[in-house]
This record gives structure tokens, C-alpha cells and sequence, in this order.
């Protein structure tokens, strides 16, 4: 069986699944196997890895409202 690859257009849509886990086995493994090759998308998921971490430490404090704001600015982006 061909192992199947894949682009950073595609990879960059997994990001997300594929910190969160949500990708099936091979979709996982094709997105480990680029982000191992491709420094650019690589660079992507570490960076989300880590705000993803810093956003869950921020569950336990309160933001303030300036925050949230930013927050939400940022999302709309995406």
C-alpha cells in the first residue's frame, strides 16, 4: 500500500484535528510525516500547540474583558 502524503494547503487545515487528535490513523500519520519534513508547517503546529496550552492556562483565571476582546479579533481571522 502507498503511503499517502500530503500538501501544506491540507496540512494546514488539519492543524488543529491533528493536535486535538481528531484525525483518523493514516490522515494522522501523512500529517506527522510532512510536519517532519516541511519546517514551515512544522513551525505552524508547535505555535498552535503552544497557544493552545497558554489559552487552557487561562481557564483558570478570569481574562479581562480587553483579553477576550483581542481574543476574539484574532479568531475572526481564521
Amino acid at each position: 500500500m502507498t503511503k499517502r502524503e500530503i500538501d501544506c494547503e491540507r496540512a494546514l487545515k488539519q492543524v488543529f484535528d491533528f493536535i486535538d487528535r481528531e484525525l483518523g490513523a493514516a490522515d494522522h500519520e501523512a500529517m506527522h510525516r510532512h510536519i517532519e519534513t516541511c519546517k514551515s508547517c512544522f513551525s505552524r503546529v508547535e505555535f498552535e500547540r503552544k497557544l493552545k496550552t497558554k489559552l487552557g492556562a487561562l481557564r483558570e483565571e478570569k481574562a479581562t474583558e480587553q483579553m477576550s476582546e483581542r481574543v476574539k479579533d484574532l479568531l475572526k481571522k481564521f
